[in-house]
């Protein structure tokens, strides 16, 4: 059975929440700036699944956004819908069909949101899955058709064991072990596909706005990290290659957010990793003046709070904003090192929940908890609010 937080955990959780909650890293909503941001909430549902204190954490939560792409939102509508009349009638809400999964098969299957501020950011008229065609995927298996064969052969013959040890445990009235799962040598498409929509932020009556092809997704996690890799790095390829030719697409910047289930050694080795890659794609395909510059400020140490995790468990930055811009305005990796020095300006960061409900609930911060409490805690947040925590952006309105 699920774990909760009790009524009187909820009561200090919401006390601290209001007093506080700038002091844990959630932005605060200014007429001069617009807060864009990215939030996987975790199996985003039906009303009943979440309380009623859980609902007004989240609410609370996201009316500090004017943007926030949403990651794991279920087929069941009705939770996402609750969340954006909650936010009140500047807000409006963008969802994707559900992906992942056949339509009534089993599987993992999602939708991907988006909720913004009707009054600060308009939509535009594109509204796009990123997928690869026929011919790429078709060309990649023939190409590597001798990898794709032996990998094939070996899932084979995994599932026969499978089966056939499913067979004994059920004689001995046990239940089957998850089934092997198939391990792919190359790349071929995404597990969810990226769902992109276009906004528009307008400032001052003179002045040109920010237009952005906003790219929401929720990438592959699995056990094998190659193929998580791979997945990460086929959609930065693809944004890198658009990006380049912005006289073709239908606003010149593209914003990436969601939850892209990097996992590598430590920050530092995946902004490394990720730097090389582009570096990579800039002298080959993007070798041109037109290469868009990319800058992903969650992999830079912050200035002020240092390196950051997105993770509630403290462990992992799975989380991304990615900018690809044509728009000399828009930050650059040099800007990340000043994040913060203005009070409407350029800053990013990390709603660290963990910290905010290991204070209210234990009066310190979560990494000075025992192992049982931050058990505990990790096991009740996770059901009631997610297990990973809110990223954003803030810019200054043109």
């Amino acid at each position: 059975m699920a774990a909760h937080f009790s009524t009187s955990e909820w009561k200090k959780i919401t006390t601290t929440f209001e007093n506080s909650a700038e002091q844990f890293g959630l932005p605060k909503s200014r007429e001069d700036a617009v807060i864009i941001g990215s939030f996987n909430i975790r199996k985003l549902g039906g009303i009943k699944k979440r309380t009623d204190q859980s609902w007004n954490f989240l609410t609370k939560t996201l009316s500090q956004f004017d943007l926030i792409a949403v990651q794991e939102v279920m087929d069941d509508l009705s939770g996402l819908e609750h969340l954006c009349s909650l936010l009140g009638e500047n807000y409006a809400m963008i969802v994707s069909d559900i992906t992942g999964a056949k339509p009534g098969s089993a599987g993992s299957a999602e939708r991907l949101g988006y909720l913004f501020n009707w009054k600060k950011i308009q939509r535009t008229a594109l509204a796009s899955d990123i997928s690869f065609d026929r011919s790429e995927i078709v060309n990649k298996l023939y190409q590597h058709r001798e990898l794709f064969n032996d990998a094939f052969d070996v899932y084979s013959d995994k599932y026969e064991q499978w089966q056939q040890k499913s067979i004994e445990r059920k004689a001995l009235g046990k239940r089957a072990t998850a089934k092997p799962s198939k391990v792919l040598p190359e790349f071929l498409s995404f597990i969810r596909q990226p769902h992109c929509v276009s906004f528009r932020i307008s400032g001052a009556a003179e002045e040109k706005p920010f237009e952005f092809i906003v790219v929401n997704a929720h990438l592959l996690y699995g056990t094998n990290k190659r193929e998580r890799e791979w997945e990460f790095k086929a959609l930065i390829e693809w944004l890198s290659l658009r990006a380049k030719y912005a006289d073709k697409l239908y606003h010149p910047n593209l914003l990436l957010l969601g939850d892209c289930n990097l996992d590598f050694d430590s920050v530092p080795a995946m902004k490394e990793n990720i730097e090389t890659l582009l570096k990579s794609l800039n002298k080959t395909v993007l070798k041109s003046k037109k290469a868009a510059a990319a800058n992903f400020p969650l992999l830079s140490e912050h200035p002020k709070h240092g390196i950051l995790k997105t993770a509630l468990r403290q462990k992992a930055t799975y989380d991304q904003i990615g900018i690809f811009s044509n728009d000399p305005r828009l930050p650059k990796v040099s800007d990340n090192a000043n994040a913060g020095a203005t009070e409407n300006g350029y800053d990013y960061g990390v709603f660290n929940m963990a910290n905010l409900i290991a204070n209210a609930l234990h009066g310190k911060d979560i990494g000075e908890l025992s192992k049982p409490q931050k058990k505990a805690l990790y096991k009740k947040a996770e059901f009631d609010i997610s297990d990973h925590m809110p990223i954003w952006m803030r810019l200054k309105r043109p």
